[in-house]
């Protein structure tokens, strides 16, 4: 072999060593780097597809949508087309041949699916969670102690009807589409409020919670 042909096979192993796939190691070296790229992408994916989801939450973007469960998916939705795409960005960008529309669809649903159980678990229960209320106005007035029957008129007072829980709830109940108002002015459960007490129904004996809420 003489110095140009060593030359170019320098060039090609340099230019081949960016790319797991043409690494050295044998082929199950090589998987296993294309495993372990592909998960650090997906992470790096996901990290980002939450940042923008805070960021478009931030945003004045569907504020005419009161229920915060509602704009909170279609945030989660738009979060996740942008984090699919910017895959399809860097795959063409890098040309990495193992990543294919699958990953692109599967980064969608997975950053979608994350964030979706964060939304829910955190944001709406601080948004809607009585024990948040209490614990926050005991906090803010840490000045005294409290009774519990004290607790609960503050409850009533303020979370019920000063800042219109009920009103609120009830408003929810009527854009989901599970009440509706009769002609009479008067409301009715729709048979999507029927399909959802059912399930709530069923969950309730699933898990054993109290009967009481879904069997008043």
């Amino acid at each position: 072999m003489d110095i140009d042909e060593k030359n170019i096979d320098k060039t090609e192993y340099s230019d081949n060593s960016l790319n797991p796939q043409n690494s050295t190691g044998g082929p199950k070296a090589s998987a296993t780097k294309e495993i372990i790229f592909t998960l650090i992408t997906y992470a790096v994916l996901y990290i980002i597809s939450f940042l923008l989801l805070v960021l478009l939450i931030r945003l004045p973007l569907f504020k005419g949508m009161h229920v915060l469960m509602y704009r909170g998916i279609v945030m989660i939705i738009i979060a996740g087309i942008l984090s699919a795409g910017l895959l399809v960005l860097f795959k063409k960008w890098r040309k990495i041949k193992w990543l294919s529309v699958k990953d692109v669809v599967l980064v969608f649903i997975l950053t979608c699916s994350i964030n979706m159980v964060f939304f829910t678990l955190i944001p709406v229960t601080v948004e809607r969670s009585v024990s948040v209320f209490m614990l926050s106005y005991m906090d803010t007035y840490s000045d005294r102690t409290y009774t519990q029957d004290e607790v609960a008129e503050i409850f009533v007072d303020k979370y019920v009807n000063e800042y219109g829980a009920f009103e609120k709830r009830f408003d929810e109940q009527l854009t989901t589409g599970t009440i509706v108002q009769n002609p009479d002015g008067t409301y009715s459960i729709t048979d999507k409020g029927r399909f959802i007490v059912k399930l709530f129904r069923l969950i309730s004996d699933v898990f054993d919670t109290d009967e009481r809420l879904v069997e008043p």
